[in-house]
């Protein structure tokens, strides 16, 4: 067991040198990763070395301690202000962009009009890429009663979207290779 502790603290250490991770948080994230390990090693298949699957679940837990932390500090209606879908540019170059900005503006008008303040804030947060743990924490809530209110948010973003026309096919066709990041 101490030899897969070290493993798992050498390797984070590897995997994370360009950030600013220090030795501690390293630390507590390879032994909150030996206690998972030791809780599915059972589900451990073969398909890999067992050093390489104890390292994906190790990283994985670091992974989603820096999401965490990146959003420790924040309330949810600033995780909800983060998430606004952004507003496309006015100038259109070609029917595809036209597509793009109706179809956005509709989004827009359903997250506004048709969603619950829950669910806008949910979605927003979710939209600015907020963990789900995340999001339960500031409601003082568990993830599924996040996961229950995202799902229907969807639900009803999407009756909006038909509603105001639009198939999935011609949905899929207008976001296909359109990043909403930027």
């Amino acid at each position: 067991m101490a030899d897969l502790r070290a493993a798992l603290v050498a390797g984070l250490n590897r995997a994370f040198r360009q950030s600013d991770v220090g030795s501690a948080l390293i630390e507590d994230v390879a032994q909150e990763a030996l206690l998972r390990i030791v809780d599915r090693v059972g589900t451990f298949r073969g398909e890999s070395r067992f050093l390489t699957w104890a390292m994906a679940i190790a990283t994985r837990s670091m992974l989603s301690h820096l999401r965490r932390a990146q959003w420790k500090n924040v309330s949810l209606d600033e995780m909800a202000a983060a998430g606004l879908i952004p507003r496309l540019a006015t100038v259109v170059s070609n029917d595809e962009d036209l597509d793009r900005l109706r179809l956005m503006d509709v989004v827009r008008a359903a997250i506004e009009n048709d969603l619950t303040d829950r669910q806008r804030q949910i979605i927003q947060a979710e939209l600015a890429g907020v963990p789900p743990d995340v999001i339960a924490e500031r409601m003082g809530s568990n993830r599924n009663a996040v996961y229950k209110l995202v799902h229907d948010a969807r639900a009803r973003l999407k009756r909006a979207i038909l509603a105001a026309g639009w198939t999935p096919d011609s949905v899929k066709s207008v976001l296909k290779g359109f990043d909403t990041n930027g």
